[in-house]
């Protein structure tokens, strides 16, 4: 089982066929559980305030937000998988797996936390603090020998999870395809052996593509957004540039989900043949 043999110029191709053969199902998608909740959650962050009451309301927001995504995601995973899926089968798997791919997500937060607190060990134990004033670690009085271990430390682990996100690339689209739970970890390991580098590679590309977009389209907004706007509506600002970032993130992850659907479905059908050929 693995996805050794699929070609991710092949992968490309299918996914852009799939995102010209199905532009209005997932724009629909996108739009409806991805755009517009996170509008809704830019609004209440920007505007709502420090108060304990508003702070509250946006908590909510933000977890009916992430569900929305999920839900959306999911269904956009389904639509991208199989050209028999329309818009409302799409979503009805999405509400369906919700659980399953919720699961996935705490057992791999649980596994960060753990990977991570030898990590926060190594950083207090030699002297640094937490200031909770700002939010920060300070790091003034920590020994040198414990802070460069911890900064190795962070280096390994970011690389680490650089893989793991690459190993765990078509997680949505088995859990959406193969009706699996918690052991969608492991078949999505299993279609991703032998095309580690390759999938890495493209989440390179996706991260320097979103990142350029952004930084280029939020500095042009933002100095616009200055000029047009007063000097005191700063909350209108930030509405506006998280706004923009919101519609960029909602259509580079309506592709993201497209290509690593169309790679389950390379990985599949070659784990097939592999199959049939043992």
């Amino acid at each position: 089982m693995s996805g050794r043999r699929v070609k991710i110029s092949d992968v490309w191709d299918r996914t852009v066929a799939v995102l010209h053969g199905r532009a209005g199902i997932l724009a629909w998608i996108a739009v409806l559980f991805i755009l517009v909740p996170g509008v809704a959650g830019n609004a209440v962050t920007a505007f709502a305030g420090t108060a304990p009451g508003p702070r509250f309301l946006g908590g909510l927001v933000g977890l009916a937000v992430t569900v929305l995504l999920l839900i959306g995601l999911l269904a956009i995973t389904a639509v991208a998988s199989d050209p028999a899926i329309d818009r409302a089968t799409g979503v009805k798997i999405g509400l369906r797996r919700l659980g399953p791919v919720l699961a996935c997500i705490v057992v791999m937060m649980l596994a960060v936390v753990l990977v991570i607190l030898p990590l926060s060990y190594i950083v207090f134990s030699s002297g640094a603090t937490y200031n909770a004033a700002t939010g920060r670690i300070q790091i003034e009085n920590a020994s040198a020998g414990g802070v460069a271990l911890a900064g190795l430390l962070s280096i390994f682990l970011m690389l680490a999870g650089l893989w793991l996100s690459a190993r765990l690339a078509p997680l949505f689209a088995v859990v959406v395809n193969e009706r699996l739970g918690v052991r969608a970890i492991v078949r999505s390991f299993a279609l991703t052996r032998g095309a580690t580098l390759r999938l890495i590679g493209v989440m390179i590309l996706y991260l320097v593509v979103l990142g350029v977009l952004f930084i280029a389209v939020t500095s042009v907004l933002g100095v616009v957004a200055g000029l047009l706007l007063d000097g005191d509506a700063t909350a209108t600002k930030a509405f506006v540039v998280a706004v923009v970032g919101t519609v960029l993130t909602t259509v580079t992850s309506t592709v993201q989900m497209a290509f690593y659907a169309q790679y389950y479905v390379a990985a599949r059908a070659d784990d097939g043949v592999a199959h049939a050929a043992a």
